[in-house]
């Protein structure tokens, strides 16, 4: 068996959005954690206020820390950004805004970028969002390719995304893509609503496909009366209630780990909490999360 080393371990800013990113560095650092990944979003770094130089000095803030920074999250579901939607000047316009966010990628100095599908209507055809995402993801591997940066496709909730929502799902889209620069990452909040296991996972995906983890947790809800009067197509796996403090959920966070450590899983994990209980005493949670997680690996 495998394990999982400490060098693998990031933490996210997403739930640092009440303090400053000088906060957040200095947060990371005093915790004992080497690796940050960015989330790029209001208030520390917003792809369209960035060029060149903006990218240089904000990268020399991150290492003058002593930290790297291992993956750039572009914010892509609550911005008007949306690469599979049916509205042409949309549509161009994200698949550009995330050509841009490839390339700010490679000047942060990371070699992997967040992907998410992007949507469509829940009254037309999924088959149609579907191909309106293939050819903007074959697009966009190939930006990614130039730049040499790793896209990591990430599954959404159906409230998210209408139509990439399993690891099944996954895996067909980057069978039909079949490019060397798309690749998935795995999110345990993500996999728990369809009661999959990281190791199910990997296993669908091949450990060789698999580049990046956000390790969260959640409670795991049935759904309600109401959900369930929905057509069967639009009411797909079970509710959560988001990514929130690593302690809180009902997931089993250890065995996850212990999972990615069996396959011999390399890659990075990064802590992943978002939900906005947590803004006002973000660096408690974060300490609390690593402190549990590599706690955890050193018991394995």
């Amino acid at each position: 068996m495998g394990t999982i080393s400490k060098s693998q371990v990031a933490i996210g800013n997403y739930h640092y959005v009440a303090y400053s990113f000088d906060y957040f560095l200095n947060s990371v650092k005093s915790i004992g954690a080497e690796n940050i990944e960015l989330w790029g979003a209001k208030p520390h770094f917003c792809v369209d206020d960035q060029n060149r130089e903006s990218v240089r000095e904000f990268r020399k803030r991150v290492e003058d820390k002593g930290l790297s920074l291992i993956c750039f999250c572009p914010e892509q579901n609550t911005y008007p950004v949306d690469i599979s939607c049916r509205d042409t000047s949309l549509r161009k316009r994200s698949i550009e805004h995330m050509k841009r966010a490839i390339e700010i990628t490679s000047w942060l100095g990371a070699d992997r970028m967040l992907l998410c599908p992007g949507n469509g209507y829940a009254d037309e055809p999924e088959e149609d969002i579907w191909k309106r995402c293939r050819a903007s993801m074959e697009d966009l591997s190939g930006t990614a390719k130039e730049q040499g940066v790793c896209l990591m496709l990430e599954t959404q909730s159906q409230e998210e995304s209408l139509f990439m929502n399993t690891v099944y799902q996954q895996k067909e889209m980057m069978n039909q893509v079949d490019h060397p620069n798309l690749k998935a990452m795995l999110d345990t909040v993500q996999l728990a609503q369809f009661d999959q296991s990281v190791r199910d996972d990997i296993k669908i995906l091949g450990i060789e496909n698999v580049r990046h983890v956000h390790l969260g947790n959640t409670l795991v809800q049935e759904r309600t009366w109401y959900d369930t009067q929905l057509p069967e197509r639009l009411r797909r796996g079970r509710k959560v209630t988001g990514h929130i403090g690593l302690r809180e959920g009902n997931l089993p966070i250890g065995q996850y780990l212990e999972e990615l450590a069996a396959v011999g899983y390399k890659g990075y994990i990064t802590i992943e909490i978002c939900q906005r209980a947590y803004f006002m005493d973000a660096h408690r949670y974060a300490r609390e999360a690593f402190d549990y997680v590599t706690g955890y690996m050193a018991g394995q």
